[in-house]
């Protein structure tokens, strides 16, 4: 059986198939990546659960964890699981990399990973999907270069998905020189590339995407890894930068400021070095006692967000029916799902030339008639960006819930009393939250776009993604 922890976490939390978590425990279990749990809100904990009900098993828990970068603190202080049991494996690579640091003044400057174009066989990867695509905006005209990130359609996704894989794959097609992603990348695609740039991250995301750095060992030359660092960070420590604060909302700001200390400490004297080395360092990263204080400090902030979760999505075992009738086939978010308040969009397509010029169109970013042959297209969006993280100003679903009714009354949409109930309707895919209109139907209300708007954006070469409008026009501002 192959399954994600979603499966076996619902089975705790949902109460109606405890028979799932009885086939777990009598399972041999394999636990692929599960370094990815640890800030993973709820999961962290539940994921501590299910691997206590397997340790009470003793003798016949058969169970193994695995993963390249396993979190230390996480698999011997939480999970409580003993040195004896831990077993390394070298890894047959012998490549040099050559590791490098690069930084920049975030108050003068944009990151070089958006403002330095690439050539050659390289991979630009930045903590968020929106740096990705302004990175790859900037230079679509002079790089040969592909995108990929999550903010697709589900069809985007994957035919992007296929192209990255067959073009960086080991003997692949090589169609594309450079690719730019967002943090995707660092896990599930099996692909290299000749030169690496990435944010600065923590020691876990730092080296799962050096892992994609002549990832088969067959490059007779030494392979550049740099790091771009806002100067805040590698002068100070502070958390004044957006990629700062984008750090410590995932859990990881103050583990990250001590990888990097760390890392420049051990390689004082070698800048080049290989897999295994940089992996004794990893390990040896996790037994400095100064470093594990700030890792744990990071967990202990992890593990409150979790409890507050926790008590916030999952309620006693009640059953509801419902009441109404959904297609067969049509998929609703769950109103108590862990995985995040996401709820399904709408956009309309903004075409990008290669001026940098927008043109918005009279398409929308997907058809919403239902066929039950093909994959429900869509997209999802957070409720917390959407509602503009607590600004009025850049709150679209106030902004729809004052226009929709009148630009779909043919259709028969009545007026939402508040923006709560768009919200409630948007887990069905049958009635997304729209984060833009064309211009057609801002004609319909003789209204202008709202200043943050989020439109599916589209080049000549490929997809780009939902963007906010306001990002868009800053980028035509500085070309």
């Amino acid at each position: 059986m192959i399954t994600t922890i979603d499966q076996v976490v619902n089975s705790i939390i949902t109460h109606q198939k405890v028979t799932t978590m009885v086939d777990v425990l009598n399972a041999h279990v394999v636990f692929d990546e599960f370094h990815e749990l640890v800030n993973m809100t709820a999961f962290n904990l539940l994921f501590a659960e299910l691997i206590e009900a397997k340790r009470q098993q003793g003798a016949y828990a058969n169970t193994l964890l695995v993963s390249a970068t396993p979190h230390y603190f996480y698999l011997m202080e939480f999970l409580r699981i003993h040195k004896e049991d831990i077993i390394t494996i070298d890894s047959f690579n012998d490549s040099g990399y050559h590791i490098d640091f690069m930084s920049y003044d975030e108050k003068k400057e944009v990151s070089p990973l958006m403002t330095q174009a690439q050539e050659g066989n390289a991979f630009v990867i930045t903590n968020t999907a929106q740096d990705a695509q302004l990175g790859y905006l900037q230079h679509h005209r002079k790089e040969n270069s592909v995108l990929l990130h999550s903010k697709y359609t589900k069809q985007d996704k994957s035919y992007w998905f296929n192209e990255v894989f067959n073009s960086f794959k080991r003997n692949g097609e090589r169609k594309y020189d450079v690719l730019r992603s967002g943090p995707i990348v660092q896990a599930s695609l099996n692909i290299t590339c000749d030169r690496m740039l990435t944010e600065i991250t923590c020691a876990e995301n730092w080296l799962q995407r050096l892992g994609r750095l002549d990832r088969f060992g067959e490059n007779s030359v030494v392979n550049p890894y740099i790091t771009v660092v806002p100067q805040s960070i590698e002068v100070d420590g502070k958390q004044t930068s957006s990629c700062a604060r984008f750090l410590n909302q995932l859990c990881v700001w103050n583990s990250t400021k001590a990888w990097m200390n760390f890392l420049k400490d051990q390689l004082y004297n070698q800048k080049v070095m290989t897999i295994n080395q940089l992996y004794c360092i990893y390990r040896d990263f996790y037994n400095d006692k100064q470093a594990l204080k700030l890792i744990e400090q990071d967990f202990l902030l992890a593990l409150k967000k979790s409890v507050n979760l926790i008590n916030e999505k999952i309620i006693d075992p009640i059953s509801v029916p419902s009441k109404s009738k959904i297609k067969q086939g049509v998929m609703k978010i769950s109103a108590n799902s862990l995985r995040g308040d996401n709820r399904f969009v709408q956009m309309a397509v903004c075409q990008v030339n290669e001026s940098l010029n927008l043109e918005f169109t009279d398409e929308y970013a997907y058809s919403e008639e239902f066929n039950p042959n093909e994959p429900q297209a869509s997209l999802t969006e957070s409720i917390e960006s959407m509602r503009g993280y607590g600004d009025d100003d850049a709150n679209l679903v106030q902004f729809i819930q004052k226009k929709h009714h009148n630009i779909k009354l043919s259709e028969g949409y009545k007026k939402a009393r508040n923006e709560w109930e768009l919200i409630k309707e948007a887990r069905s895919p049958e009635r997304p939250i729209y984060l833009s209109y064309t211009p057609e139907d801002l004609g319909i209300v003789n209204s202008k776009p709202h200043s943050q708007a989020i439109y599916y954006v589209v080049t000549e070469k490929q997809s780009v993604g939902a963007m906010s409008i306001d990002k868009l026009k800053q980028i035509n501002s500085k070309d």
